[in-house]
Parts: structure tokens; C-alpha cells; sequence
């Protein structure tokens, strides 16, 4: 018997042990918590995967992991709330609560817009001038989409 809901199209999955990204993505996630200058210099890789990834689904959208795999850190790790925020994410993104049977599929989903994510923000790191101004606009402008500030 199939472990496929005829209905969902979704097989039901385990996810692996570890959040993984590229080679080149795992190359951004270390310079931006290990160069002192980076806004990011010394955050938990955990954090900046999950900044990177509501980043890279509010701007850049999903990248495909190229060549490598890296264990960014183990999933086990996250917290409920951290969890949740990736199988909404999944959920969100393809219109399916029913997604969530696979949970392959959910961290793909959400290591794809990590990726775009940390190569937008190590773009802004490295780019000329103040880069990071540019960031704290841009997360002014989501947040006004979730509270008004004029009160």
C-alpha cells in the first residue's frame, strides 16, 4: 500500500537529519556570521537560514541548490515555532496543507528560499556603499504591510 494520498498528490515523507544548502550558499552563510563588518557577524546560522529564508520568499523567491551538499545544522534544532514557520511557508507556497505529509518537499521549499534569500543579503554585503540600508528599507516596507506605523 501506498504511503500517497490519491487526493493530495503528496507521498509522505521524513525529512533528513540536517538543513542543507550549496557549496556557494554555504560560502554567503559563513562570510555574513564570520566577517566582523557583516550585520550578521556572530547570529546563529539557524537564525540567518531563517531570515534568509522569509528574505528570499518576500524578494528573490526560490533558487535551486547547486553543486554540494553541506549540513547548515541539524533540524532537530529548530524550534516549534521555527518549524512551523517552514511547513506555513510549504503550505503557502503550494496552495496544499496536504504538502505537509511531505516533508522532503516542505525543506525543500524552504532551503530553495533560503538560498535566494542569503545570496540577496550577501549581495547587499558586498555591493559598494551601504548595502544594508537598502535591507532595513526593505524590512520597513514588509512590516508596513503587517502593522501600520503611522499610529
Amino acid at each position: 500500500m501506498s504511503d500517497q494520498s490519491p487526493e493530495s498528490g503528496y507521498e509522505k515523507t521524513k525529512a533528513g537529519r540536517d538543513v542543507v544548502v550549496d557549496q556557494q550558499a554555504r560560502d554567503y552563510f559563513d562570510t555574513l556570521v564570520g566577517e566582523e563588518d557583516s550585520p550578521f557577524y556572530s547570529v546563529q546560522r539557524i537564525d540567518l537560514f531563517m531570515f534568509a529564508l522569509g528574505y528570499g520568499r518576500k524578494r528573490s523567491g526560490r533558487i535551486e541548490l547547486g553543486s554540494g551538499r553541506h549540513a547548515l545544522f541539524n533540524r532537530p534544532s529548530l524550534s516549534d515555532q521555527q518549524e512551523w514557520i517552514i511547513k506555513s511557508i510549504a503550505a503557502y507556497e503550494e496552495r496544499d496543507p496536504q504538502v505537509l505529509r511531505d516533508e522532503k518537499r516542505v525543506y525543500k521549499i524552504a532551503q530553495e528560499y533560503a538560498r535566494g534569500g542569503i545570496e540577496e543579503l550577501y549581495s547587499l554585503y558586498v555591493r559598494p556603499g551601504d548595502g544594508f540600508s537598502e535591507l532595513t528599507t526593505d524590512i520597513v516596507q514588509l512590516g508596513q504591510g503587517f502593522y501600520d506605523f503611522d499610529d
